[in-house]
């Protein structure tokens, strides 16, 4: 819990710094393709699970629970990727390169706000491709 407190505060501290426009695009675009990357191989997994074994309604919910948490981890590698390439983008900023950005994706990967939302995202889809009837 120390950790998460610690992540929330350095996420604030990462959203107070000033950055500029080119920086921050720059930063956001290079962690959502590095995330990107990195999670591909396991939603192509998750993709051939499903039609393995998609008839089976029990294994319904382990792939709605294995759809969640990465999606959670893709949100805080993500957050990690883009505290990362900011620092290295703007060296000069004192407040940016104090940020410890190993709390961070602690933080986003426990976000109870992020996890709520993406949780009803994935069971209306859920729903509505008729995975509960």
């Amino acid at each position: 819990m120390k950790n998460w407190k610690k992540g929330r505060e350095e996420q604030r501290k990462f959203y107070g710094v000033k950055l500029g426009s080119k920086q921050s695009i720059i930063s956001t675009l290079a962690s959502l393709f590095l995330s990107f990357l990195v999670f591909l191989p396991l939603a192509m997994v998750l993709y051939q699970f499903v039609f393995i074994y998609g008839y089976e309604r029990q294994l319904v919910y382990v792939f709605i629970v294995l759809v969640w948490i990465s999606l959670q981890g893709f949100n805080a590698l993500m957050n990690y990727w883009a505290v990362r390439f900011a620092k290295v983008l703007d060296k000069n900023n004192e407040a940016l390169q104090s940020i410890e950005e190993k709390h961070v994706i602690i933080y986003q990967f426990l976000n109870p706000g992020f996890a709520f939302a993406s949780l009803a995202f994935i069971l209306f889809i859920a729903y509505q491709l008729g995975a509960f009837s």
